[in-house]
């Protein structure tokens, strides 16, 4: 008595599967479809944005900072390694070219002992000596320190004010160098710049960028994937 019961079952499935599946012509419309060319790239491109937005909460726990584009000194900070004489004041290195030609009588440098960098020492450039290759430098501490180990010398260059933001502030991306505008609070904008001299701390900006302009610095690679997550887009 159970046969019958089971040839009901299967005759309910079987007209539930008839409904389910496309008709010939519908397979045969896909079928069509799938031969023709498509373009890959449009199905999986992002929607473009114009900005992206962070909300007042990621920016707090970020500890998103914003710092002005603004005309400012750029420092190169030369390192090197250099020998303490016996008076235990004068230091004296051996730089290359091209290091050695920004380096002048009168600039100033931090010192180290190689082994311990926390006792920190300030000096002066008080001779260059030009040599084959570079330049012999010698550099004079304020105070006497023990003669002995090396040194670490960190020779301060000063290139000049010019229009910079900070160098956290920029994105490499392509071979292009990005940073992120505040167009409105809580917004910020994708902007490419070109740039100039690379300091300690800043980059000087010869394009793309105005003075007062607000970019973000601290939280910078946090905007930019969330810039890209979005399909956010570069400024026209």
């Amino acid at each position: 008595m159970r046969a019958p019961a089971l040839l009901c079952r299967f005759i309910v499935v079987l007209g539930a599967l008839c409904a389910w599946c496309p008709s010939s012509s519908a397979l045969a419309q896909a079928a069509e479809a799938a031969r023709e060319p498509s373009d890959v790239r449009a199905l999986t491109r992002l929607v473009h944005r114009s900005s992206t937005a962070i909300t007042e909460a990621q920016a707090s726990e970020l500890t998103l900072t914003l710092t002005e584009a603004a005309v400012r000194p750029i420092q190169t900070w030369v390192r090197t390694a250099g020998t303490l004489d016996a008076s235990g004041r004068v230091l004296t290195t051996f730089l290359r070219s091209p290091e050695a030609e920004l380096v002048q009588v009168g600039q100033r440098l931090r010192t180290y002992s190689v082994a311990s960098r926390t006792q920190m020492q300030q000096a002066r450039v008080t001779r260059v000596t030009p040599e084959a290759g570079g330049a012999r430098v010698e550099a004079t501490l304020t105070a006497a320190r023990a003669a002995g180990p090396r040194y670490l010398m960190e020779i301060v260059v000063e290139r000049g004010p010019f229009l910079s933001v900070p160098n956290v502030s920029i994105i490499e991306e392509g071979g292009n160098r990005v940073v992120y505008v505040q167009r409105a609070a809580g917004e910020y904008l994708a902007r490419t710049i070109h740039t100039g001299l690379e300091g300690e701390l800043y980059t000087q900006v010869t394009d793309g960028l105005a003075e007062g302009d607000q970019v973000v610095s601290i939280g910078s690679f946090f905007v930019d994937a969330d810039n890209k997550l979005k399909g956010g887009s570069e400024e026209p």
